[in-house]
């Protein structure tokens, strides 16, 4: 008896978190048949002591579109989501420069929100998502063909696939098993992030602060509540990790100078060591990469989960567009991806590094050059416009 042939896919996607779980139901909506490879996408339950994800982002408008044009937006629940409609960015030696959405003719300038909320509408939409199937098993190997990709599971199954996506972080297998090579640098730095609640209104403000103790960011979220993002030396950061929870809330209110009052904290911190990520092309023959798998840039401008949706709405934009005669993965297609995210990532990977740089040395002549930078952009017009709109996408 011949040995049965794998199933044969438009497009694997492999990763489950959200850019792999958009790509999915892109592709899905698109009329692709999709498999969808990978565990189960994490699962966030509020309680009383900790009613917030402690994963919150800054979600541009740009990703919130394709959200809304993809049909699952208006699933994700409004009361947990946070308009953020001006952010006020200080320096440690006196200048800020503050972002208004009234001023950029928008009603906000991002909508904070929980991954956990995006992670319980995105699966239930590719759940009903008639050309997606899941395969809830880990990737294993992949063998590159001249018309598909064989792709084995964890749990012995099989299958082949014009196109594999992907979609599964920082430590791709789907790259290195494309022979994608990959440069991952530590930036001595780790986030500690955790949730509080605010004595004083937040009036849905963002604030952060470039401090001789790192970044310090506090994200407006739903009621009178604040998301922290600490991007702290290593030493510092074990220290803060190591803190009560109250003993945080006093230090973090003592670091942001009290603009909001006593904070109380809504549950424990979590630290998350910071690094990183280039990789030597984005695609290979029947191969796109995305979203961390592709690229991880420093989180002080908040757009690392943008810069992942932004490839999957280009990835989706060049497969709609292809010729009548490419499949999914021809790499003529996929070069094509390639070339129109290349200057976007390395833009925004030059400023967050750029800015990490800048605002981590322990200068006393540079310190007071960039306050007076932050206060000089403050008052150039133009030049705020620029930066609003390219962080909005």
């Amino acid at each position: 008896m011949p040995a049965s042939t794998p199933d044969l896919f438009d497009v694997a996607v492999v990763g489950t978190g959200t850019a792999g779980l958009t790509a999915a139901l892109g592709c899905s909506q698109a009329g692709l048949r999709v498999a969808l490879i990978g565990p189960p996408a994490r699962r966030f339950a509020p309680s009383a002591e900790a009613p917030w994800d402690a994963r919150i982002y800054a979600l541009a408008p740009a990703t919130v579109a394709e959200w809304q044009r993809l049909k699952v937006w208006p699933q994700v629940d409004a009361a947990r989501m946070q308009p953020a409609a001006r952010m006020r960015i200080a320096g440690d030696a006196g200048g800020e420069l503050v972002f208004d959405a009234w001023r950029a003719h928008a009603t906000e300038l991002a909508t904070i929100g929980e991954e956990g909320e995006l992670l319980r509408v995105l699966p239930a939409a590719c759940a009903f998502a008639p050309g997606v199937t899941a395969l809830e098993s880990n990737f294993e190997s992949m063998v590159v063909g001249a018309d598909a990709a064989t792709i084995a599971l964890a749990d012995g199954r099989s299958l082949t696939a014009r196109l594999v996506v992907g979609a599964d972080g920082a430590h791709s297998a789907v790259r290195a098993a494309a022979g994608i090579g990959a440069r991952s640098e530590p930036y001595g730095q780790t986030a500690v992030v955790a949730n509080f609640a605010c004595a004083r209104p937040h009036e849905a403000t963002a604030w952060q602060w470039f401090t001789d103790e790192g970044v310090v960011a506090l994200l407006p979220l739903p009621g009178q509540a604040v998301s922290l993002v600490w991007s702290a030396p290593q030493a510092l950061a074990n220290e803060l990790a190591a803190l009560a929870p109250a003993a945080l809330a006093v230090r973090v209110q003592a670091r942001s100078g009290g603009v909001l009052g006593e904070l109380t904290p809504l549950g424990g911190s979590h630290a998350f060591a910071l690094r990183k990520l280039t990789v030597d092309q984005l695609v290979g023959p029947r191969v796109a990469l995305l979203g961390d798998a592709a690229h991880v840039v420093h989180p002080l401008a908040g757009q690392g989960l943008n810069l992942g949706q932004q490839d999957v709405s280009e990835l989706l934009r060049v497969l709609a567009a292809r010729e009548s005669f490419r499949d999914p993965g021809d790499l003529v297609l996929l070069r094509r991806y390639a070339r129109r995210r290349a200057e976007a990532i390395a833009l925004m990977r030059g400023a967050t590094d750029g800015l990490a740089r800048l605002f981590g040395a322990d200068d006393p002549l540079l310190r007071r050059l960039r306050n007076l930078g932050l206060s000089l952009v403050d008052a150039a017009a133009p030049v705020k416009r620029a930066l609003i709109g390219h962080a909005m996408g």
